[in-house]
């Protein structure tokens, strides 16, 4: 018989395998590798995407998804964002801090820049300096802003948009009274609810409702530096502040409904009511002025002017900030530094939000057309607002804040112990910066 030396044995056998391993292939009629969607090929990159978390209105989403977010994804067709709703409270502030911490965050979130503070503290955003042309884009916008979003000498955030709130006067309430212009300061004010039985209408007592007035009546919560509370939050000032308003708010002046929720001052300031005046944002007009349940118009109805106060109203304001555990940090930055562009802030600034950017908020200034005739106010207004500090501990001062005034205008309790021990519990908290 005839027999095969070893080597060509071998041959034969390897030859016999792959047959029947093409065989398998074949019958199978399926590829070595299960999941072709997995593989990169050459030429097909896949696109990255962008989650971003916001609290945009229902006229300001309409925009951002409609138009912003389509204009971008043109520009860069390999990049994909993915826009998620939320809704801004102290829950939405206590769950991104949460998912942060677990590093389950979406890449970018839109955020009141005063949360800033307290992630970085905890280490849950990215630093942007070191991303391209970064000074270019910073230098684009104001100023103050973008040093309300640094910390430690690094930004965190990119200012996106700048509001405050304005005093909004009954115009029929004033034609009545036979006054050519609203009242320039707030006792002027005071004193036309007074001798009319007008209604001033404060929305509640926590800090964001409360603040302008405290403040117009001589309240301060701290020091210019926000470093001391003592001696300020607690002063003779402040203490009359309050007791001011507790009793203008028990003689029916300050919104005697105030702390029953039973009246809608957005209606009541264009109705044939009471109320005198107002103080809201500038979503007061954007929201009613796309709402088909006002029937009225609007712009006529109302006059809006700045807060009546030398201290002015309160800043608010929202930045992009990219979270640490952010999947696709290039492209991120490439959405953020584009969404505070020019064009694309004028793009916002029809659905009344004021720019970050200079250059959009100068061309707002002079812009003509409905959005203009309400927001110039809002604009001239935030030379004289109170921006509130870029610290950790704000949210729990705000808070302390918040239950002093609940403690005396609801539970009665005495005016100068109720301050002294919460500007004491501010200080425990300053002194841990």
């Amino acid at each position: 018989m005839y027999k095969l030396d070893d080597s060509r044995s071998n041959i034969i056998s390897t030859i016999i395998t792959c047959c029947l391993l093409f065989i398998c292939i074949g019958c199978s009629n399926s590829s070595i590798i299960e999941d072709k969607n997995g593989v990169k090929r050459i030429g097909d990159e896949p696109e990255k995407r962008v989650v971003i978390w916001h609290t945009y209105s229902d006229e300001e989403t309409i925009i951002f998804e409609k138009e912003v977010i389509p204009a971008f994804e043109a520009a860069y067709p390999d990049i994909k964002i993915e826009s998620i709703r939320q809704n801004h409270n102290q829950e939405y502030h206590a769950a991104l801090i949460a998912r942060a911490t677990a590093g389950k965050s979406p890449d970018i979130i839109r955020m009141d820049y005063t949360w800033i503070p307290l992630f970085v503290e905890r280490s849950l955003l990215q630093p942007l300096n070191d991303f391209p042309d970064f000074n270019n884009v910073s230098n684009n916008l104001q100023e103050h802003m973008v040093e309300k979003n640094t910390y430690d000498g690094k930004t965190f955030g990119l200012p996106l948009n700048i509001s405050t709130k304005a005093a909004i006067y009954n115009k029929t309430l004033l034609e009545k009274t036979g006054v050519s212009q609203p009242p320039e300061t707030f006792a002027e004010l005071v004193e036309l609810a007074q001798s009319k039985g007008y209604i001033i209408g404060m929305s509640g007592t926590e800090l964001w409702n409360s603040l302008p007035y405290f403040m117009a009546l001589g309240g301060t919560i701290a020091n210019s530096s926000f470093t001391q509370a003592t001696g300020f939050f607690d002063s003779r000032e402040s203490a009359d502040a309050i007791k001011q308003l507790l009793e203008l708010h028990q003689q029916g002046v300050i919104n005697p409904y105030m702390l029953k929720g039973s009246i809608d001052l957005w209606k009541e300031v264009f109705s044939q009511g009471k109320v005198i005046m107002i103080d809201d944002g500038p979503w007061y007009y954007s929201i009613l002025l796309n709402s088909s349940n006002v029937d009225v118009d609007l712009l006529e109805r109302t006059v809006p002017t700045p807060f009546p106060s030398k201290a002015g109203s309160i800043i608010g304001g929202e930045s992009l900030v990219m979270t640490k555990y952010a999947s696709n940090k290039d492209e991120a930055w490439t959405f953020m530094s584009w969404m505070t562009t020019q064009q694309t802030q004028m793009n916002l600034f029809k659905a009344g939000l004021i720019p970050s950017n200079v250059e959009a908020l100068e061309a707002g200034r002079t812009q003509e057309g409905i959005v203009n005739r309400y927001l110039s106010t809002y604009i001239e207004a935030i030379d004289q607002a109170f921006y509130r500090p870029s610290i950790p501990q704000w949210t729990e001062i705000e808070s302390i804040y918040n239950d002093a005034f609940s403690d005396i205008f609801i539970g009665g309790h005495n005016i100068e112990q109720t301050l002294k021990s919460a500007a004491e519990r501010i200080d425990v908290l300053l002194a841990k910066e």
